[in-house]
């Protein structure tokens, strides 16, 4: 995870030049897939909470939490939370 362009995206959202949280976790999910930036949103909830983990992922996105601050790193965890953001199922047609 390539952490300075992170921070400069959370930056961003603290600016308020109209990127917003939401935009982040696109992006993330965009960069990372799915699954990877659930990780990463589930670690930065343990900044959001006050009790992060000793997993080095919690460590990793510390500074992407400093920069966005407590409300937005609330918001951006909790958009992964949201049902309809959740990826839409591929369904195959049988020739």
């Amino acid at each position: 995870m390539d952490v300075k362009h992170w921070i400069k995206q959370a930056a961003r959202v603290r600016q308020g030049d109209g990127y917003t949280y939401s935009d982040l976790a696109r992006d993330l999910v965009d960069a990372l897939g799915w699954t990877a930036a659930v990780h990463a949103a589930a670690a930065l909830r343990g900044h959001v909470y006050g009790w992060p983990a000793e997993h080095p992922l919690h460590a990793t996105v510390q500074p992407i939490y400093d920069r966005l601050g407590w409300e937005q790193a609330a918001l951006l965890t909790a958009w992964f939370r949201d049902s309809r953001n959740f990826p839409q199922p591929t369904h195959r047609r049988n020739p």
